[in-house]
Order: C-alpha cells, then structure tokens, then sequence
C-alpha cells in the first residue's frame, strides 16, 4: 500500500475531494497549508504528491488530529531501521492514541510516522511523554541519520481535520 501526501490552497484541494467521492483522502490543515492524505493501491490522483510505503501500521487512520514526525534515515541504516520494532503494545496505553503509521520514501531518505490521537490535548501530552522521548523524538532517531549533519532533517507538523 502506498500514501500520498500534498498540499496547497483549500479551495483548490477540496475540489480535488468533491470530484473523488469515492476514493478515501482525508483533508486536514496545519500552520502553514492545507493537506490531502490518501492510503490506497491505485494510483494517485494528485499531481505531485509525496509518496511513501506504508512499512508499519497500527488500527485505522480516520480524521483525527494527526501528528507528523519527518526524519532523514541514511542510506546505510535504511535496512536497521526498517526493521527495528517499536513496542506497539506500550503505545497503546497512552490515553486518547488512535493509529500509527511508518511510511518510507518511495525516493530518498525523509520517512515520516503518523501517529493520530482523539484530540489536540492528547497529542500534546504525549509528546510530553517517556515513548515519545525514547523512539520518536529526534535524540531518539538521530542514530539513523548520516554523519553529514548537514542533510539531516527532523520536524513535526500537527494536522487538524478541516471543518466544513
């Protein structure tokens, strides 16, 4: 399965949604943009998405506050990475988690986790949180990253639900 991420102007985006009734792309915005975000084994309908493999997931996404983790993992520890397991069990006991993905780049080296959780609040608290310090945080991923410092890329983006 893949995901497709992209961005742009609401009104622009939510024609893309009107005219696709059928397919499941969820519209959310955040600070800077407003966002479509599609898992699905056919092909995008967006233009120039970012396109990832879902590698790792957790129950079902719906439009529910989502949290973004971008990071670069090098080339070289792509295959560790890829492998390593986070305890799925101990995430489940933080009050108000919801879904999980892992998605890898189709190209490059910038995954991201998508965690999504029943609200705002919970979100926050659990950035706060033991987990969030030792598998998500970037102290936590930077073994995964390049020596070149300088390539290395690590942010969050917080996406709410768009309201009609």
């Amino acid at each position: 399965m893949k995901t497709y991420i992209t961005y742009g102007t609401e009104y622009f985006l939510k024609q893309i949604v009107n005219n696709n009734k059928t397919r499941d792309i969820f519209t959310f915005v955040a600070e800077d943009n407003t966002y479509l975000y599609e898992e699905t084994d056919q092909e995008t309908l967006f233009s120039a998405p970012q396109t990832f493999d879902v590698i790792r997931q957790d129950a079902v996404l719906l439009e529910l506050p989502m949290l973004m983790i971008y990071f670069v993992v090098s080339d070289t520890r792509q295959d560790v990475f890829d492998t390593h397991e986070l305890p799925l069990e101990d995430l489940h006991q933080y009050e108000g988690y919801h879904a999980l993905r892992l998605l890898k780049p189709v190209r490059g080296e910038t995954y991201a986790y998508v965690l999504q959780f029943d609200s705002k609040a919970h979100m926050t608290d659990f950035k706060k949180s033991s987990f969030f310090r030792k598998y998500l945080s970037e102290d936590a991923l930077k073994q995964y990253q390049s020596a070149d410092f300088i390539n290395n890329i690590y942010y969050t983006k917080h996406l709410f639900p768009l309201e009609d």
